[in-house]
């Protein structure tokens, strides 16, 4: 049925889909260089378990299994049909099973198809928001299913019974066919008609996908085979004595790097990071999707000028920075970090790190950042803690309790410094779980030590609104301090400390083996040196904070540690794990003030509520003080209490207090 124009035809839409890819990538050359052809098998692995199997995408399981169904109705037959035009003749056994696959999933995607119209324009979940041309492309690959089946209907209506086909689909169209009474010739014609239907639908949609919405096809596969590879807590490093750099951060699309550029493209609006963001589900002005939306669109019409004047050899003409101009400054600010929209997007878009780039720029260049955080910068400046309390009061906390500090012990080597952090050494809730930790540490005769007034903030409430420069100096300030005592492990409590300490600290030079207190516990239990005999019968839910479980892949341990104590009834929210919502502490929400919608940790509690706990267990020192001023705001003081694990394995090894 092919024609000698047919092929001219082919080129031509092969022509106009590579003249459209070629416009697209284009696009992301604007964007600065960087290096993501690293671990390359490790990369088309992922690529292979993530997108080809779907794994990533069917997190969300219903249009997780819509999407495979569609996803093989098209590589399947694709496949089929490059393939048999170098394989004439197959066996009957294997061209029987090859029909009958193609046969369930032409179905199979037909209905998936039907599924997904309904789906995104009748029950319109509200993630969802619809253009034309989402329409028209599940019409289109619609269209093309039907018609291909339906010619698989009239060849078997016109042959009869096919020996070497097992299609019963195909079979129950050509009875349908067959009572009509059309004769072979009527039926010929109308194969005819329906091949060129079917034929210049498949070139119309070939030569359309670089231009719509089903670029994602091409897109999102490099996307996932080009995503990051670092630890995941990883930010990425700023030389702030670079010369050459004009500015730090971004300010403008083309300040971006081009695989942040390629993110924008590979995007499909699906809306799953919207539907796990605190901040939207608070009211809040955020919506990672709008964010990545609205940068791409930005990008496509500022791209192409800028591309345009490096041809012409002059500089593009001047454009407002993104901040207030395509980004406002309240979505900006929104961001906990939580890592929800990353860890929950199908194609490893990376929203947070945009998020931050920009924040620098905004600190570093304007100084321009919420007005709460001016008290906290200065004092980490002045005390190397957010709340500029004295640096001969961070080892308050430990009291009479002999603590060893380093500078004091005269010990050349100990099993691991505790680093305490900011939080456990002057909240003094917080100080509690510091103390929980000694009793721990002393009891497992661990040679440990802390370093005092020598420790200083790990960075990260710097870092993360964007103050790298603020940032580096109290990161060089410990790594000095750890070097001067050569230490080889650090033992923390904190989350923030855990991940700023163990990835990105070798940025600037050191590394060393970090352990979050959790893990450690988890460990002493399970070699029996850690006995816990006493009973806590409590009920009690678990509360993932986003820096040790998304940021850490750290979940099991915090609940092996709570399952072995005894009589612990342990009960799961709904939204726990890698769907835990965040606390509302992170992305220097600690130290600023929720001014719109709901409170996040009034949420999160009422998350908690929804088990009906008598406890709630977090180990982190961020989550307790937002679920202990969630308690308080609700008057629960006496019927519900917020724990650190290592203030219940206490309780389980001393006894209640």
């Amino acid at each position: 049925m092919i024609k000698s124009v047919d092929i001219f035809l082919i080129l031509l839409a092969l022509a106009i889909f590579s003249w459209g890819i070629h416009k697209r990538i284009r696009l992301w050359h604007i964007g600065r260089k960087e290096n993501r052809s690293d671990k390359m098998w490790h990369r088309i692995k992922s690529f292979l378990v993530d997108g080809i199997a779907h794994r990533r995408i069917l997190q969300d399981l219903y249009p997780g299994v819509i999407h495979l169904l569609i996803f093989l109705g098209f590589i399947v037959p694709f496949t089929v049909i490059v393939t048999t035009q170098f394989i004439f003749t197959l066996p009957i056994a294997l061209a029987r099973l090859i029909s009958l696959i193609l046969d369930i999933i032409a179905l199979a995607a037909i209905v998936s198809l039907i599924l997904a119209i309904y789906r995104r324009y009748i029950t319109r979940p509200s993630r969802l928001d619809n253009r034309t041309d989402d329409l028209l492309s599940l019409i289109l690959i619609l269209l093309i299913v039907l018609t291909g089946i339906i010619l698989e209907g009239l060849r078997i209506s016109v042959i009869g019974k096919d020996v070497q086909t097992w299609a019963p689909v195909g079979n129950t169209l050509a009875a349908l066919i067959n009572i009509t009474g059309l004769d072979n010739n009527a039926k010929g014609l109308l194969s005819m008609i329906i091949f060129r239907v079917h034929f210049f639908l498949v070139l119309g949609i070939i030569a359309y996908i670089p231009y719509t919405k089903l670029f994602h096809i091409i897109s999102s596969p490099i996307n996932m085979i080009f995503r990051s590879l670092s630890p995941k807590g990883t930010l990425s490093y700023l030389n702030l004595e670079d010369e050459e750099a004009e500015t730090f951060g971004v300010a403008k699309i083309e300040e971006f790097t081009w695989k942040q550029l390629m993110d924008l493209d590979a995007c499909t609006r699906c809306g799953r990071c919207q539907d796990h963001c605190p901040a939207y589900l608070t009211e809040k002005p955020l919506s990672p999707k709008k964010i990545i939306d609205d940068l791409k669109n930005h990008m496509h019409i500022r791209a192409p000028q800028i591309l345009d004047a490096r041809i012409k050899g002059t500089d593009p003409e001047e454009v407002s920075p993104l901040i207030n101009s395509v980004i406002a400054e309240d979505i900006l600010w929104a961001c906990t970090t939580c890592r929800s929209c990353i860890d929950h997007c199908p194609v490893f878009v990376e929203h947070v790190d945009k998020i931050l780039d920009m924040r620098r720029y905004q600190v570093l260049m304007e100084s321009k950042f919420p007005e709460e955080l001016t008290a906290a910068f200065r004092g980490l400046e002045k005390n190397s803690n957010p709340w500029g309390l004295g640096y001969d009061a961070r080892a308050d906390w430990a009291g009479e309790m002999d603590v060893p500090i380093m500078s004091e012990t005269g010990e050349k080597e100990i099993d691991c410094l505790f680093f305490v952090g900011c939080i456990r050494s002057y909240d003094d809730r917080n100080k509690k779980v510091a103390v929980a930790m000694t009793k721990i540490l002393n009891h497992l005769g661990i040679k440990f030590a802390i370093l005092g007034t020598e420790e200083g903030c790990c960075g990260d409430p710097a870092r993360r609104v964007g103050n790298e420069y603020l940032y580096q100096i109290l990161a060089q300030t410990n790594i000095e301090a750890f070097n001067r005592y050569n230490i080889k492990m650090i033992l923390t409590t904190c989350p923030h400390c855990y991940n700023t300490l163990k990835n990105e600290y070798p940025q600037l030079g050191f590394s060393c083996e970090v352990v979050h207190h959790s893990v450690f516990i988890q460990e002493n239990i399970r070699n029996g040196r850690l006995k816990l005999n006493h009973a806590l019968a409590k009920k009690l839910t678990f509360h993932d904070p986003c820096y040790l479980g998304r940021y850490s892949g750290i979940y099991e341990p915090p609940r092996e540690v709570l399952t072995s104590i005894p009589a612990i009834d342990l009960r799961e929210m709904k939204r726990s794990r890698i769907d835990s919502l965040c606390c509302g502490a992170g992305g220097g929400w600690m130290w600023m003030d929720e001014k719109i919608g709901k409170r996040m940790n009034i949420q999160r509690l009422e998350d908690a509520l929804t088990v009906n706990p008598e406890w709630i267990a977090t180990a982190c020192p961020f989550c307790v003080t937002m679920f202990d001023d969630a308690i308080k705001d609700k008057n629960m003081e006496k019927d519900l209490k917020i724990w650190d694990i290592a203030e219940l394995v206490e309780q389980a090894m001393f006894g209640m207090k």
